[in-house]
Order: structure tokens, then sequence, then C-alpha cells
């Protein structure tokens, strides 16, 4: 903690002086940030104005993702008690947040925020002091974050028996997407109830068809944006120790396990299945420009579920389904939903300059427990355990009858969210997963063999470790 400490305040110095260097937020539809405060409003009858108080909120997510309907709900809901919020959309890169962080040293230009990326930016803007402390008043409201959002997917956001923040939704990477239509044409039945490699494979070879520029691939394993979905994939069928032996001192990257998924990659790609990890940089595939305009049949990247209903920016006239990532072989289909790698994320967060504390606890507990339902019209699940799923399938279909798989949506939800266990994390787990996306790639490129790739991403990790 020590470390991140000295850490986080160097950064958020550096931050502060740069403030000047820093632009606004240019993205269509973001209002550009000004100091938080309150304005005059007739109150009813002639008596004496009522002060409004503006809440100001930064998200990653674009307004049309959701959160223009959300912002315009809470504000008819809070007309009458003096209470607004505005939204602006940062982007959710290593300059969008080097900007929040500044506004957030700076001052109170921003009273909420949401926080991306697992525990590591969480952890340091909490040492560095810019998120409010909200464990007691949760509690004065009754609301436990345990109960409300289950326990273990608040335990990796609670500091020193505190909460700075709360995880609002949730999702699971291991289950990826697939083209309804192609499975169809194929004679493939849709794997909503889990797969094996096996299974996976003949699917692959099906699917595929084509030469050059008019190839349809079978697979893109999401290898030049982030390496979670595969690690999610490939790691869940051991469950808490997809990544860590017990006592987290030992990776598990011994385990065959993960040299067969990781052969399964290589051979898909080996064999014209699926696009090479060169392939992925080089032509910049990305999911809108592969599996949405119809050149691959699976790819995984749950997150894109927003992109798949927005037919406007990306027309397309297939289905997409929901489906699991496969398993190893028939003794792991207890496990194929995969349901332990459900994740919570989205953090939730007061700024700790905020003038505005109480009415910013109140916003996140009406966020929380149904307000943030329009966001899941972009694919943003609602982690809160009271939360309507049926509304969930119904926002996802609203104004795009048929885009989606209505039964696979289902199988999907019904992983549910209340686990008895997490999968093991350590405060290396960001050096972890760079020695695993470079060793990776040394595999995927040839340079090294699985057996001797595993090896040394064993080697190297464990030694963090010890």
């Amino acid at each position: 903690m020590m470390k991140r400490r000295l850490i986080a305040l160097f950064l958020a110095a550096a931050l502060t002086l740069g403030l000047a260097a820093c632009g606004k937020p240019s993205e269509p539809g973001s209002t550009a940030p000004a100091p938080s405060g309150s304005s005059q409003t007739p109150a009813p009858g002639g008596d004496a104005p009522k002060e409004t108080i503006t809440l100001k909120m930064w998200g990653g997510v674009q307004g049309e993702y959701g959160y223009d309907a959300l912002v315009e709900n809470f504000n008819k809901e809070f007309a009458d008690k003096g209470i607004q919020v505005e939204y602006t959309r940062y982007v959710n890169n290593a300059d969008g947040n080097l900007q929040l962080d500044t506004y957030l040293s700076a001052g109170n230009d921003i009273d909420i925020f949401m926080c991306y990326g697992g525990t590591s930016r969480y952890y340091n803007r909490v040492d560095g002091g810019l998120c409010l402390d909200l464990t007691d008043e949760l509690a004065k409201r009754n609301f436990d974050p345990a109960a409300e959002l289950g326990a273990n997917n608040v335990a990796p956001y609670k500091i020193d028996g505190r909460f700075y923040a709360l995880p609002t939704k949730t999702d699971n990477k291991a289950w990826m997407m697939v083209n309804a239509d192609m499975f169809k044409a194929a004679n493939i039945e849709l794997p909503t109830k889990g797969w094996t490699y096996a299974q996976f494979l003949d699917a692959c070879q099906k699917l595929t068809h084509g030469e050059g520029l008019d190839k349809v691939y079978a697979m893109r394993w999401c290898l030049s944006d982030t390496k979670d979905y595969f690690r999610a994939g490939v790691g869940s069928p051991m469950a808490r120790n997809s990544i860590y032996k017990d006592g987290a001192k030992e990776t598990n990257f011994d385990s065959d396990i993960w040299k067969k998924g990781v052969q399964l990659c290589y051979d898909t790609i080996q064999s014209g299945y699926a696009y090479g990890w060169d392939d992925e940089v080089a032509d910049d595939i990305s999911f809108a420009n592969s599996f949405l305009e119809g050149k691959c049949a699976m790819s995984l990247g749950i997150a894109n579920l927003r992109l798949v209903r927005d037919l406007a920016t990306y027309p397309h006239d297939f289905q997409t389904a929901l489906v699991p990532f496969p398993v190893p072989d028939e003794s792991y289909m207890k496990v194929a939903d995969h349901g332990v790698m459900s994740d919570a994320g989205d953090l939730i967060v007061v700024n700790s300059k905020t003038a505005y504390p109480q009415e910013c606890i109140d916003f996140i507990i009406w966020y929380i427990k149904g307000g943030m339902a329009p966001l899941a019209s972009g694919g943003r699940i609602p982690l809160w355990q009271g939360f309507d799923k049926g509304k969930v399938v119904d926002a996802l279909n609203e104004n795009a009858d048929g885009v989606f798989n209505e039964e696979s949506i289902k199988a999907y939800l019904s992983i549910g969210t209340g686990f008895d266990e997490t999968v093991l994390v350590t405060d290396k787990d960001a050096e972890i997963e760079t020695i695993f996306d470079e060793e990776l790639q040394a595999i995927m490129y040839g340079q090294k063999t699985v057996d001797q790739g595993l090896a040394d991403m064993k080697s190297r990790s464990d030694a963090l470790l010890g």
C-alpha cells in the first residue's frame, strides 16, 4: 500500500502541474467541464427561489449508449428536490484518465466519476486522496454493499475495511458472440449451455470459407485488443485458481488446462480458421470491421454488446447470439457456464473534494438501485441483486428487435452474480498480465513453442510472487 501511495502522490503532483496543458473533452455530445455549483430556480407559489444543485458526473461511455436517458430520468425525478446532474464523457484511455486525474487533483469541478480497469487505477486514486470514503454514509442509508451487490463482487474494492467506490455492472468475459445466422446455415446448434474444444474446432472448420478478401473466418480471438477475454475463457475451468494456486504464491500456468487452451488458439490460427495476431495488428482488425461486417462468425469481446445493437452506426442484418467459451472436454461441462467469471466493474466514485457529498451519495444509490437501467441498452448489465433482468432483455431489444437471439441472452443472464467464490487476485496482477501477453505473443508469432512459452510465463510470473 505504501508503494502505491508514493506513486499515486507523485502522479497527483505531476498531474496538477500539467493542468494548464490539458484540454477539455471534445467528444461529440459531451459537456465541457465547469465548476460544480448551484442556480436559483423559481419556487412554487411565488416563494423565494429554491437553490438547485447540479452534480457534475464524468464517465467513459458515450451519452447515446444510455447516459443521456439516465440523466433525463434523474433530472425529472429529482427536479422538486433541487438536484440535477450533468454528464461529461471522457475517453477511457491513458490520455483520458490523465485528464480525469488532473481535474480531480485540482479541485471540485467533478463530483462523481466512473472508474474502469479493475483495481489498479482505483487503488492509486484512493491512495492519492481523490475518492470520498462512502462507508459511514452508506450505513446511515441502510445500504449494505455486500447484501445489495454480492459479497465477492465488492470484496476487491474494500480497502482496510472501507468503501471508496462501488461496482455497478456485471459481465462475463468468458462468453463470446456468434453469428447465429452463420451457425444455422452450417447446421450447428447454438451451444448456449456449453461446448467442448472438439465441438468448437468442428464448428471452426464448418464456418470458415472463401479466400483472400472474400474469406470468412470462424474466429477472432481479440488478441490485438485486450487478452482479458482469452484469459477468462481458458482459465475459467480452474475457477478461483484460474491464474494462481492456493496461497497465491505461485501461478497456475503449468496446468494442462492452460496448455490445451493456448494450443487451441494456436491451432485455429495455423489452420486458417482464425485471424493471426499479426493479421489483427497489421490490418487493424476490430470487432466492428470483422464480426459486424460478417467477416468472422465468432468473436470474443462481450463488452461490444452495445455495438451490436447500434444499427445506425454498424448496419447489419444477421442475428447475434451469446455463447460460453468452450471447455477442454466433457468432464468440465458442469462449469461450462463460467459462472465464476462474472465480473463486477464500472466503479462509481465520489470526488473527495465535492461540495455536495450527501447529494452525490443519494445519486449513486439511485443509480445502482435501478437508475442505471437505460445503460442495459448499451450492454452494461446492472449488478444490483434486486434488478429485474427481464428489463435487460427489453432494453437490449429496444429499437433493435431481432438483433439478438433472445434464448441466448436469457442463458447469459441466468448465470447470476452471487457466487460462493471469486478468482484469486494479487497486487502483482498487472505485471503478470503483461508477462502473459508477452509470452502469448511469442507463441502466436512462432518464436516459442506452446510448452516453452508457458514455462517462461510461469517462471517469470512466479519470480514476482516469490
